[in-house]
């Protein structure tokens, strides 16, 4: 293993390793004409003795120093000295197959996301004229903020040249190839977008879709089988991600996604739709019926919750007013005065209707003016010093006219709703003293 030289084009540092490839080491630099951090990827030593290969390194280097994107790692410098190295932009956070060591696989909206970025940069190295030919997860990097930057064109064969490494030679990851790649046949844009449907495949699911016990059972099983369903791995992926990943799988280059950009557009589609707010459509208007419930704080209480509190209520105000003109009447009734009575006579009587017992209460001495006219009194003794003889009702055919209630039994006095809403709470009969209540 040949030692790691401290600079490299005279003005790069080599620090760190902080990556390691097939074909080459990438360090952590820095540059001290213009004081930066920069990644400084050298080719192995063994391959710069190759002159084929320093003319391919050095043609391809030039085209990936052109292509100018937010999604592709910029290429600031190369050189040959002294052996082939690319300086280039400084990518801190790691690449997707860390995160996918570190995660297994990643949720569908992220996917989507990388999947698309790197479409973007692919079609910008496509415009360019040049093809990955390696697309990997090692060769996407992930910045800080976990936007993608594919890097890693070194290694990538300008279109439209003839191939200057030997007819049939399998450059990049076999794991990644296209099934015309693994026939050995030329790669195009559309093997680009064969192996992004294969990091896809991984993202979505957090293994490869194609396995084997070699290098070549892999490369060939792409040939042979079906193109496989990330849904088989996991049913509860998206089914149109899936799809997206399934075309850009297809055997055949025709049947793919017509170029990156195709393929960016609709996992971008996609994105949109997926994280757009779900819409509820409304049902017709002849069929939509929604009534809210209530909350119980704000319902109504029931009747029968009510009449507590109208009783206490109507219970302070009797006892107010009963008590007053209680006071009033007992203060001016004679001691021997009845304050019972019949319910009926108690509640009184319609206005011009003749009570069920039309027999009076027995008058008080003391008051003559009060004595009932219906019918002579035959055994109360009447006091001859202050009452005047009761003279008997003349036989006419006329009704006799009705008697005069005394004071006690007068209809709808307050002293009689009182006594009568006592008499009903002392039984128990609570709808009854409400209804007297409300009634009057």
């Amino acid at each position: 293993m040949s030692a790691i030289p401290e600079r490299v084009g005279g003005r790069y540092r080599v620090n760190a390793e902080i990556g390691r490839g097939g074909m080459a080491t990438v360090y952590r630099g820095h540059d001290d004409q213009l004081n930066r951090p920069v990644a400084v990827k050298l080719m192995r030593a063994e391959l710069g003795e190759n002159e084929r290969f320093r003319k391919r390194f050095e043609v391809e280097a030039r085209r990936a120093a052109s292509v100018t994107h937010p999604n592709v790692v910029s290429v600031y410098d190369f050189g040959t000295d002294p052996s082939p190295y690319m300086v280039m932009e400084l990518i801190e956070a790691g690449d997707l197959s860390r995160a996918l060591a570190d995660e297994g696989r990643l949720a569908p909206d992220r996917a989507a996301r990388i999947a698309a970025e790197s479409a973007a940069a692919l079609q910008a190295a496509h415009d360019a004229g040049l093809v990955h030919r390696d697309v990997k997860p090692g060769n996407i990097l992930l910045n800080t903020d976990g936007h993608a930057r594919v890097a890693d064109f070194g290694i990538a064969r300008a279109t439209g040249e003839e191939s200057l490494t030997k007819t049939g030679a399998m450059l990049g990851s076999v794991e990644y190839f296209s099934p015309e790649q693994a026939r050995g046949e030329r790669a195009t844009a559309a093997s680009d977008v064969y192996a992004l449907g294969v990091v896809l495949f991984e993202m979505l699911t957090g293994r490869r879709p194609f396995r084997g016990d070699s290098p070549y059972a892999v490369a060939t099983a792409r040939l042979r089988g079906a193109v496989p369903d990330p849904r088989d791995v996991d049913p509860d992926l998206p089914p149109r991600l899936a799809g997206i990943a399934m075309r850009a799988m297809a055997v055949k280059p025709a049947a793919r996604y017509g170029s990156a950009a195709e393929m960016h557009d609709a996992l971008e589609t996609w994105r949109a739709s997926a994280n757009a707010e779900p819409m509820i459509a409304a049902a017709p208007a002849s069929t939509r019926m929604y009534v809210e419930p209530q909350p119980p704080s704000q319902r109504p209480p029931p009747r029968n919750q009510r009449r507590p509190l109208w009783l206490g209520a109507a219970l302070l105000l009797l006892l107010a007013v009963g008590g007053y003109v209680g006071a009033q009447i007992i203060a001016g009734w004679p001691d021997d005065a009845e304050v019972g009575g019949p319910l009926d006579v108690i509640m009184g009587t319609p206005d011009g209707e003749a009570a069920d017992d039309p027999t009076p209460s027995p008058e008080p001495t003391s008051t003559p003016t009060l004595a009932a006219t219906a019918e002579p009194a035959t055994e109360s003794p009447i006091e001859t010093t202050t009452a005047a003889p009761v003279t008997p009702s003349p036989t006419t055919s006329s009704p006799p006219p009705a008697a005069t209630p005394a004071p006690i039994a007068a209809a709808g006095a307050p002293v009689d709703a009182v006594a009568a809403f006592y008499r009903f709470v002392a039984r128990g009969d609570f709808d009854a003293a409400y209804a007297l209540w409300s009634d009057r």
